[in-house]
């Protein structure tokens, strides 16, 4: 398979928004140190009314099995323990971006506890 990348969007109570950077913070520097198949970890401000703020992470790894081992980093598992813990106002939305068949697609469908979905593919490629 080739490169492996998503976008995460969560969307955080506009009250939370100083403890939520202060957190994303952290654990963005852990993962720099102990995930060297992530390639891309990039934080961006989407959108923000009087309500919430939501931010979006773009993250790419060097293959699937990367994506695996940022799930079972306990740092980032405690993460997003606390943050769905009053921070986020709803789930994380995960949207990947692959050129996969349905077989293929139906591996990362099986993850326990994700909620994702797969953008339609209209042109582009894959190296």
């Amino acid at each position: 398979m080739s490169y492996f990348f998503l976008e995460a969007y969560e969307r955080v109570n506009k009250n939370k928004v100083e403890e939520y950077e202060r957190m994303a913070t952290a654990v963005d520097k852990i993962v720099e140190q102990t995930e060297p198949g992530m390639l891309i970890h990039t934080q961006t401000k989407v959108s923000e009314n009087d309500h919430e703020v939501v931010y979006r992470w773009l993250e790419v790894y060097e293959k699937f099995e990367d994506f695996l081992f940022h799930l079972k980093n306990e740092s980032v598992y405690s993460h997003m323990q606390k943050i769905s813990d009053g921070i986020l106002k709803g789930p994380i939305e995960v949207v990947i971006y692959s050129d996969w068949n349905e077989d293929q697609k139906q591996r990362c469908r099986q993850l326990p506890g994700i909620s994702l979905s797969f953008a339609p593919l209209v042109n582009g490629y894959f190296r």
